[in-house]
Protein backbone atom coordinates (compact mmCIF):
# COMPACT_ATOMS: atom_id res chain seq x y z
CA UNK A 1 0.00 0.00 0.00
CA UNK A 2 0.67 3.59 -0.82
CA UNK A 3 2.06 5.95 2.02
CA UNK A 4 -0.99 8.16 1.15
CA UNK A 5 -3.23 5.25 0.53
CA UNK A 6 -2.37 4.08 3.80
CA UNK A 7 -3.17 7.75 5.64
CA UNK A 8 -6.05 7.77 4.10
CA UNK A 9 -6.95 4.07 5.64
CA UNK A 10 -6.02 5.38 8.96
CA UNK A 11 -8.36 8.62 8.51
CA UNK A 12 -11.47 5.76 7.59
CA UNK A 13 -10.77 3.54 10.12
CA UNK A 14 -11.33 6.65 12.64
CA UNK A 15 -13.93 7.71 11.04
CA UNK A 16 -15.99 4.47 11.38
CA UNK A 17 -15.15 4.76 14.80
CA UNK A 18 -17.38 7.91 15.07
CA UNK A 19 -19.80 6.44 13.54
CA UNK A 20 -20.02 3.05 15.45
CA UNK A 21 -19.43 4.48 18.71
CA UNK A 22 -21.88 6.97 18.84
CA UNK A 23 -25.59 6.61 19.80
CA UNK A 24 -27.58 7.33 17.04
CA UNK A 25 -31.18 6.21 19.07
CA UNK A 26 -33.34 9.10 17.97
CA UNK A 27 -35.40 8.09 20.81
CA UNK A 28 -32.84 8.91 23.64
CA UNK A 29 -31.55 11.85 24.33
CA UNK A 30 -28.07 11.22 24.19
CA UNK A 31 -28.34 11.37 20.59
CA UNK A 32 -24.83 12.02 18.83
CA UNK A 33 -22.93 11.58 22.21
CA UNK A 34 -19.67 9.68 21.25
CA UNK A 35 -18.13 6.95 23.83
CA UNK A 36 -15.28 8.27 26.27
CA UNK A 37 -13.54 5.00 25.43
CA UNK A 38 -15.20 1.22 23.89
CA UNK A 39 -14.76 -0.44 27.09
CA UNK A 40 -17.41 1.67 28.63
CA UNK A 41 -19.68 1.94 26.47
CA UNK A 42 -22.72 3.96 28.74
CA UNK A 43 -20.18 6.88 29.51
CA UNK A 44 -19.61 9.40 26.86
CA UNK A 45 -17.22 12.29 27.02
CA UNK A 46 -18.17 15.91 25.69
CA UNK A 47 -14.85 16.05 24.03
CA UNK A 48 -15.94 13.25 22.01
CA UNK A 49 -18.39 15.08 20.65
CA UNK A 50 -16.46 17.73 19.02
CA UNK A 51 -14.01 15.04 17.18
CA UNK A 52 -17.44 13.53 15.97
CA UNK A 53 -18.59 16.71 14.65
CA UNK A 54 -15.74 17.37 12.79
CA UNK A 55 -15.69 13.50 11.59
CA UNK A 56 -18.82 14.93 9.41
CA UNK A 57 -16.28 17.04 7.53
CA UNK A 58 -14.09 14.78 6.57
CA UNK A 59 -17.05 12.29 5.90
CA UNK A 60 -18.62 14.70 3.28
CA UNK A 61 -15.23 15.23 1.86
CA UNK A 62 -14.04 11.96 1.19
CA UNK A 63 -17.75 10.53 0.07
CA UNK A 64 -17.72 8.44 3.52
CA UNK A 65 -21.19 9.79 4.29
CA UNK A 66 -23.83 11.70 2.21
CA UNK A 67 -23.69 15.39 3.03
CA UNK A 68 -27.68 15.02 3.61
CA UNK A 69 -27.26 12.63 6.21
CA UNK A 70 -24.49 14.06 8.00
CA UNK A 71 -26.39 17.31 7.84
CA UNK A 72 -29.15 15.24 9.62
CA UNK A 73 -26.74 13.80 12.23
CA UNK A 74 -25.05 17.17 12.67
CA UNK A 75 -28.67 19.08 13.54
CA UNK A 76 -29.80 16.38 16.16
CA UNK A 77 -26.44 16.60 17.94
CA UNK A 78 -26.50 19.74 18.25
CA UNK A 79 -30.20 19.88 19.46
CA UNK A 80 -28.54 17.15 21.96
CA UNK A 81 -25.99 20.02 23.07
CA UNK A 82 -28.51 23.11 22.91
CA UNK A 83 -31.10 21.49 25.29
CA UNK A 84 -30.69 18.05 27.06
CA UNK A 85 -26.94 17.65 27.74
CA UNK A 86 -25.73 19.15 31.33
CA UNK A 87 -23.89 22.80 31.71
CA UNK A 88 -23.15 24.84 33.93
CA UNK A 89 -23.73 28.36 32.16
CA UNK A 90 -22.37 26.81 29.13
CA UNK A 91 -19.36 24.44 30.12
CA UNK A 92 -20.55 21.05 29.91
CA UNK A 93 -20.04 18.33 32.38
CA UNK A 94 -16.87 16.60 31.20
CA UNK A 95 -18.45 13.47 31.22
CA UNK A 96 -22.35 12.05 30.37
CA UNK A 97 -25.07 9.10 30.37
CA UNK A 98 -24.88 8.55 26.61
CA UNK A 99 -28.25 8.11 26.98
CA UNK A 100 -29.71 10.21 28.54
CA UNK A 101 -27.09 13.70 27.81
CA UNK A 102 -27.19 14.05 31.63
CA UNK A 103 -24.07 14.80 33.59
CA UNK A 104 -22.22 11.32 34.85
CA UNK A 105 -21.71 10.55 38.55
CA UNK A 106 -20.16 14.07 40.20
CA UNK A 107 -17.46 15.43 37.16
CA UNK A 108 -16.77 18.50 36.37
CA UNK A 109 -17.62 20.75 34.29
CA UNK A 110 -14.52 21.01 32.25
CA UNK A 111 -13.31 24.16 30.39
CA UNK A 112 -10.86 22.13 28.09
CA UNK A 113 -13.33 19.57 27.45
CA UNK A 114 -16.05 21.98 26.31
CA UNK A 115 -13.56 23.86 24.17
CA UNK A 116 -13.16 20.31 22.36
CA UNK A 117 -16.50 20.44 21.88
CA UNK A 118 -17.09 24.34 20.79
CA UNK A 119 -14.14 22.67 18.15
CA UNK A 120 -16.81 20.48 16.43
CA UNK A 121 -19.77 22.93 16.71
CA UNK A 122 -17.17 25.71 15.09
CA UNK A 123 -16.39 23.95 12.47
CA UNK A 124 -19.74 22.47 10.83
CA UNK A 125 -20.79 25.97 11.26
CA UNK A 126 -18.62 27.17 9.53
CA UNK A 127 -18.19 24.06 6.62
CA UNK A 128 -22.12 23.55 6.03
CA UNK A 129 -23.99 25.89 4.59
CA UNK A 130 -27.27 25.29 6.48
CA UNK A 131 -29.03 28.10 8.38
CA UNK A 132 -30.50 25.60 10.98
CA UNK A 133 -27.05 24.29 11.87
CA UNK A 134 -26.09 27.97 11.89
CA UNK A 135 -28.45 29.26 14.32
CA UNK A 136 -28.39 25.64 16.60
CA UNK A 137 -24.05 26.34 16.43
CA UNK A 138 -24.76 30.33 17.50
CA UNK A 139 -27.28 29.75 20.82
CA UNK A 140 -24.68 26.74 22.02
CA UNK A 141 -21.26 29.04 21.29
CA UNK A 142 -22.77 32.07 23.14
CA UNK A 143 -24.49 30.42 25.75
CA UNK A 144 -21.00 30.20 27.30
CA UNK A 145 -20.16 32.09 29.71
CA UNK A 146 -16.20 32.81 29.01
CA UNK A 147 -16.63 35.47 31.48
CA UNK A 148 -17.14 33.68 34.88
CA UNK A 149 -13.40 31.79 34.65
CA UNK A 150 -11.70 35.32 34.43
CA UNK A 151 -9.92 35.96 37.69
CA UNK A 152 -5.97 37.34 38.49
CA UNK A 153 -3.61 34.92 39.69
CA UNK A 154 -0.27 35.67 40.82
CA UNK A 155 -0.74 39.43 39.26
CA UNK A 156 -1.97 37.56 36.03
CA UNK A 157 -5.20 37.21 34.33
CA UNK A 158 -6.17 33.66 34.24
CA UNK A 159 -8.46 31.16 33.55
CA UNK A 160 -9.96 28.85 36.06
CA UNK A 161 -9.64 25.07 34.77
CA UNK A 162 -12.98 23.60 36.27
CA UNK A 163 -16.06 24.03 37.80
CA UNK A 164 -17.62 21.88 40.56
CA UNK A 165 -20.54 22.57 42.63
CA UNK A 166 -20.44 19.27 45.03
CA UNK A 167 -18.13 18.70 47.68
CA UNK A 168 -17.41 15.37 47.12
CA UNK A 169 -17.14 15.81 43.21
CA UNK A 170 -13.98 15.17 41.26
CA UNK A 171 -11.06 17.31 41.63
CA UNK A 172 -12.38 18.71 44.54
CA UNK A 173 -10.19 19.00 47.51
CA UNK A 174 -12.18 21.30 50.20
CA UNK A 175 -14.40 23.59 49.06
CA UNK A 176 -16.27 23.26 46.13
CA UNK A 177 -16.56 25.60 42.71
CA UNK A 178 -13.42 26.86 40.42
CA UNK A 179 -11.14 24.25 40.08
CA UNK A 180 -6.98 25.24 39.54
CA UNK A 181 -6.95 27.47 36.83
CA UNK A 182 -4.42 27.56 33.17
CA UNK A 183 -1.42 28.96 34.40
CA UNK A 184 0.36 27.24 31.85
CA UNK A 185 0.72 26.38 28.57
CA UNK A 186 -1.39 23.56 27.75
CA UNK A 187 -3.90 22.41 25.31
CA UNK A 188 -6.05 25.35 26.05
CA UNK A 189 -4.86 27.54 23.55
CA UNK A 190 -7.69 27.75 21.62
CA UNK A 191 -9.62 29.15 24.23
CA UNK A 192 -7.77 32.09 24.22
CA UNK A 193 -8.86 32.35 20.06
CA UNK A 194 -12.07 31.85 21.24
CA UNK A 195 -12.49 34.32 23.90
CA UNK A 196 -11.02 36.68 22.09
CA UNK A 197 -13.69 36.37 19.13
CA UNK A 198 -16.56 36.46 21.46
CA UNK A 199 -15.74 39.27 24.39
CA UNK A 200 -16.19 42.74 24.07
CA UNK A 201 -12.74 44.32 25.57
CA UNK A 202 -9.90 43.36 23.36
CA UNK A 203 -7.24 44.55 26.03
CA UNK A 204 -8.69 41.82 28.65
CA UNK A 205 -8.42 39.01 25.68
CA UNK A 206 -4.75 39.74 25.51
CA UNK A 207 -4.13 39.84 28.98
CA UNK A 208 -5.55 36.60 29.13
CA UNK A 209 -3.46 34.89 26.16
CA UNK A 210 -0.38 36.27 27.78
CA UNK A 211 -1.33 35.21 31.57
CA UNK A 212 0.10 31.97 31.38
CA UNK A 213 3.41 31.43 31.61
CA UNK A 214 6.20 30.33 29.06
CA UNK A 215 8.79 28.15 30.17
CA UNK A 216 11.78 27.29 27.68
CA UNK A 217 13.48 23.86 28.01
CA UNK A 218 15.90 22.31 25.95
CA UNK A 219 16.60 18.56 25.66
CA UNK A 220 19.53 17.59 23.16
CA UNK A 221 19.31 20.78 20.61
CA UNK A 222 15.52 20.91 20.62
CA UNK A 223 14.03 24.30 22.64
CA UNK A 224 10.76 25.13 23.24
CA UNK A 225 7.96 25.95 25.37
CA UNK A 226 7.16 23.10 27.80
CA UNK A 227 3.79 22.02 28.90
CA UNK A 228 4.40 21.12 32.74
CA UNK A 229 4.61 17.08 32.60
CA UNK A 230 5.30 17.42 29.15
CA UNK A 231 3.34 14.84 27.48
CA UNK A 232 3.14 14.64 23.58
CA UNK A 233 -1.11 15.06 23.16
CA UNK A 234 -0.72 18.54 24.75
CA UNK A 235 1.29 20.11 22.26
CA UNK A 236 -0.68 18.74 19.49
CA UNK A 237 -4.73 18.30 20.35
CA UNK A 238 -4.94 22.53 20.05
CA UNK A 239 -3.13 22.10 16.49
CA UNK A 240 -5.80 19.52 15.00
CA UNK A 241 -7.98 22.42 14.36
CA UNK A 242 -6.10 25.55 14.07
CA UNK A 243 -3.75 25.88 11.04
CA UNK A 244 -0.45 27.51 12.42
CA UNK A 245 2.37 26.38 10.13
CA UNK A 246 3.04 29.95 9.44
CA UNK A 247 1.39 32.05 12.29
CA UNK A 248 3.24 33.56 14.89
CA UNK A 249 1.50 34.99 17.81
CA UNK A 250 2.88 39.44 18.73
CA UNK A 251 5.86 38.32 20.17
CA UNK A 252 7.46 35.96 17.69
CA UNK A 253 6.30 32.74 19.25
CA UNK A 254 4.85 29.91 16.55
CA UNK A 255 3.24 27.38 18.46
CA UNK A 256 3.57 24.91 15.17
CA UNK A 257 6.84 24.90 15.24
CA UNK A 258 6.94 24.53 19.29
CA UNK A 259 4.60 21.38 18.59
CA UNK A 260 7.86 20.35 16.25
CA UNK A 261 10.65 20.90 18.76
CA UNK A 262 8.43 18.99 21.25
CA UNK A 263 7.99 16.04 19.04
CA UNK A 264 11.46 15.83 17.82
CA UNK A 265 12.71 16.18 21.73
CA UNK A 266 9.96 13.31 22.44
CA UNK A 267 11.57 11.05 19.73
CA UNK A 268 15.22 11.57 21.34
CA UNK A 269 14.43 10.88 24.67
CA UNK A 270 12.80 7.48 23.32
CA UNK A 271 15.88 7.03 21.74
CA UNK A 272 18.28 7.59 24.44
CA UNK A 273 16.40 5.21 26.97
CA UNK A 274 15.77 2.53 24.03
CA UNK A 275 18.42 0.32 25.94
CA UNK A 276 15.81 0.68 28.82
CA UNK A 277 12.49 0.16 27.44
CA UNK A 278 12.08 -2.51 24.71
CA UNK A 279 9.03 -0.67 22.84
CA UNK A 280 11.46 2.46 22.26
CA UNK A 281 12.78 2.94 19.02
CA UNK A 282 13.30 5.45 15.92
CA UNK A 283 9.33 4.24 14.82
CA UNK A 284 8.34 3.93 18.06
CA UNK A 285 8.21 6.94 20.27
CA UNK A 286 6.68 9.72 22.10
CA UNK A 287 4.86 9.85 25.79
CA UNK A 288 1.34 10.61 25.88
CA UNK A 289 -1.98 9.49 27.93
CA UNK A 290 -3.54 6.14 27.55
CA UNK A 291 -4.03 2.49 28.10
CA UNK A 292 -1.25 0.63 29.37
CA UNK A 293 -0.61 -2.70 31.43
CA UNK A 294 -1.15 -0.98 34.53
CA UNK A 295 -3.88 0.89 33.87
CA UNK A 296 -4.80 4.36 32.14
CA UNK A 297 -2.04 7.35 32.83
CA UNK A 298 -0.59 10.16 31.15
CA UNK A 299 3.19 9.29 30.70
CA UNK A 300 6.04 11.93 30.72
CA UNK A 301 8.72 12.84 29.06
CA UNK A 302 11.93 14.94 29.70
CA UNK A 303 12.29 17.78 29.98
CA UNK A 304 9.66 18.88 32.53
CA UNK A 305 9.18 20.72 35.62
CA UNK A 306 9.81 17.96 38.21
CA UNK A 307 12.86 17.03 36.09
CA UNK A 308 11.68 13.14 36.71
CA UNK A 309 10.25 11.18 33.41
CA UNK A 310 7.24 8.42 33.65
CA UNK A 311 6.39 5.82 31.63
CA UNK A 312 6.36 1.73 31.74
CA UNK A 313 7.16 1.60 28.29
CA UNK A 314 3.78 1.92 26.77
CA UNK A 315 4.02 3.70 22.92
CA UNK A 316 0.41 5.02 21.61
CA UNK A 317 0.13 5.46 17.55
CA UNK A 318 -1.69 8.54 18.06
CA UNK A 319 1.22 10.03 19.64
CA UNK A 320 2.84 9.75 16.23
CA UNK A 321 -0.40 10.32 13.72
CA UNK A 322 -0.80 13.33 16.05
CA UNK A 323 2.23 14.67 15.15
CA UNK A 324 2.27 13.64 11.14
CA UNK A 325 1.41 17.26 9.59
CA UNK A 326 4.32 18.76 12.32
CA UNK A 327 6.72 16.33 11.97
CA UNK A 328 6.32 14.11 9.05
CA UNK A 329 9.89 13.38 8.27
CA UNK A 330 10.08 11.32 11.00
CA UNK A 331 6.46 10.26 12.20
CA UNK A 332 5.53 8.75 8.35
CA UNK A 333 8.22 6.16 8.35
CA UNK A 334 7.20 5.22 12.12
CA UNK A 335 3.57 4.70 10.83
CA UNK A 336 3.99 3.11 7.84
CA UNK A 337 6.43 0.63 10.25
CA UNK A 338 3.69 0.36 13.11
CA UNK A 339 1.34 -0.44 10.02
CA UNK A 340 3.18 -3.31 8.55
CA UNK A 341 2.72 -4.94 12.09
CA UNK A 342 -0.14 -7.30 11.95
CA UNK A 343 -0.57 -7.10 15.61
CA UNK A 344 -0.90 -3.13 15.72
CA UNK A 345 -3.77 -3.19 13.19
CA UNK A 346 -6.66 -3.69 15.02
CA UNK A 347 -10.66 -2.82 14.39
CA UNK A 348 -10.60 1.21 14.22
CA UNK A 349 -7.01 1.51 12.69
CA UNK A 350 -3.57 1.62 14.70
CA UNK A 351 -4.35 -0.04 18.07
CA UNK A 352 -4.78 2.60 21.14
CA UNK A 353 -1.38 1.39 22.65
CA UNK A 354 1.33 -1.65 22.77
CA UNK A 355 4.12 -2.65 25.21
CA UNK A 356 6.59 -4.91 24.60
CA UNK A 357 8.29 -4.85 27.56
CA UNK A 358 7.03 -7.88 29.25
CA UNK A 359 6.22 -9.94 25.91
CA UNK A 360 3.58 -8.52 23.43
CA UNK A 361 1.22 -6.39 25.37
CA UNK A 362 -1.60 -4.97 22.94
CA UNK A 363 -4.46 -2.77 24.34
CA UNK A 364 -8.06 -3.77 23.36
CA UNK A 365 -9.49 -0.42 24.20
CA UNK A 366 -9.77 2.80 21.73
CA UNK A 367 -9.90 5.89 23.14
CA UNK A 368 -12.07 8.44 21.73
CA UNK A 369 -9.84 11.59 22.03
CA UNK A 370 -7.21 9.03 20.36
CA UNK A 371 -9.71 8.53 17.36
CA UNK A 372 -10.22 12.03 16.88
CA UNK A 373 -6.80 13.05 16.88
CA UNK A 374 -5.68 10.36 14.25
CA UNK A 375 -8.47 11.66 12.19
CA UNK A 376 -7.78 15.15 12.35
CA UNK A 377 -4.27 14.95 12.26
CA UNK A 378 -4.72 12.50 9.55
CA UNK A 379 -6.53 14.91 7.20
CA UNK A 380 -4.66 17.53 7.90
CA UNK A 381 -2.06 15.81 6.12
CA UNK A 382 -3.80 14.73 3.20
CA UNK A 383 -6.69 17.60 2.66
CA UNK A 384 -6.81 20.35 5.12
CA UNK A 385 -10.65 20.07 5.28
CA UNK A 386 -11.00 20.57 8.94
CA UNK A 387 -8.82 23.05 9.35
CA UNK A 388 -9.89 25.48 6.67
CA UNK A 389 -13.63 25.23 7.79
CA UNK A 390 -12.27 25.91 11.11
CA UNK A 391 -9.91 28.56 10.45
CA UNK A 392 -12.39 30.41 7.81
CA UNK A 393 -15.52 30.60 11.03
CA UNK A 394 -15.79 34.64 11.82
CA UNK A 395 -14.94 34.19 15.47
CA UNK A 396 -11.76 32.87 14.84
CA UNK A 397 -10.64 35.06 12.16
CA UNK A 398 -11.93 37.70 14.60
CA UNK A 399 -9.88 36.05 17.69
CA UNK A 400 -6.80 35.87 15.47
CA UNK A 401 -6.57 39.39 14.83
CA UNK A 402 -7.74 40.81 18.01
CA UNK A 403 -4.97 38.53 19.53
CA UNK A 404 -2.11 39.58 16.70
CA UNK A 405 -1.30 36.13 15.43
CA UNK A 406 -0.25 37.48 11.90
CA UNK A 407 1.28 35.63 8.87
CA UNK A 408 5.01 35.05 9.85
CA UNK A 409 7.62 36.73 7.27
CA UNK A 410 10.00 33.88 7.09
CA UNK A 411 8.21 30.78 5.18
Amino acid sequence: MKPLELIEQIQKKAFDFFMAETNFNEQETGYGMTVDHTEKKDVASIASVGFTLSAYVVGDAYGYISRTKAIEKIKKTLITLKDHVSHHRGFFAHFIDIHTGKRFGHCEYSTIDTALALNGVITVDAYFDDPIIHRLAQEIIERVDFSMLFHTHEGKKRLYMAYNPDKDGDYVHGKPGFIHHWGMFAEQLMMYVMIAGLHHDNNESRALYQGFDRIYKSYQQHKFIITPGNTLFVYQFPLAWLDLKNIVDDTGINWFENAKQATYAHRAFCLRHQKTYKTFNKYSFGLTAGYTPTGYYVANALPNLSGKFYTNGTISPSAMVGSLPIAPEICLPAILDMASKPQLWGKYGLVGSYNYENGTWISKRDYALDKGLELLMTNAYLSKDVMNAYMAHPIIQKGMGVLGWKTSEKQ
